[in-house]
């Protein structure tokens, strides 16, 4: 596994984390069926992938979708 994976993927599950235990701790898991704390959750875990993303493709850049490796060329007819 390459440097970069490895730091991509460190990164995120620390941010992931982070914001896990912040809900926790926060006690959101009890309250997850009121509306005001089921949308601010909500949007918290949208914010959190949002941000996973965000850190994944800034270190990776554009490397995931660098396909060309797998072409495989036709038979012509």
């Amino acid at each position: 596994m390459k440097t970069s994976v490895f730091l991509a993927f460190s990164l995120v599950s620390i941010w992931t984390s982070l914001v896990g235990v912040s809900l926790y701790s926060l006690d959101a898991h009890l309250h997850y069926r009121e509306l005001g704390w089921a949308v601010s959750i909500g949007l918290i875990l949208l914010v959190t992938h949002m941000v996973n993303m965000t850190l994944y493709f800034k270190i990776r850049g554009d490397e995931p979708f660098k396909w060309h490796k797998y072409k495989t060329i036709g038979a012509k007819i």
